[in-house]
């Protein structure tokens, strides 16, 4: 028991400075995510080799969109989007891959 105070020598608690609270606990000042569209429509990617893959949209905004597909391949950079259900069509950027799902940024021409 004298080895265990030794090594956890016992500390009046001291309450935090109010300035580190208000930093944790502070709202971010991030601008909001666009609102986002909820599908379930048939949509196919379009490789620069002509290869054509089938997936779905599961939501879309403006500026981008959710695929998800029926096997885990990787996806060029840079596809052929044409999810006409939606009324989206054109060149779109991978921006994140995770399994089956992809996430596409729209390029704008």
């Amino acid at each position: 028991m004298a080895m265990l105070k030794r090594l956890f020598k016992s500390k009046k608690a001291e309450a935090p400075a109010n300035d580190r609270v208000e930093q944790v606990v502070a709202p971010e000042t991030d601008s909001p995510r666009p609102v986002r569209g909820m599908v379930y429509r048939e949509a196919f990617v379009i490789y620069e080799s002509g290869y054509r893959r089938k997936g779905v949209v599961l939501d879309h905004s403006n500026t981008g969109v959710r695929v998800r597909f029926p096997t885990n391949e990787r996806l060029p950079m840079e596809v052929v989007l044409n999810a006409k259900a939606v009324g989206i069509e054109g060149r779109a950027r991978v921006v994140w891959q995770e399994g089956s799902e992809v996430g596409l940024a729209l390029v704008k021409d």
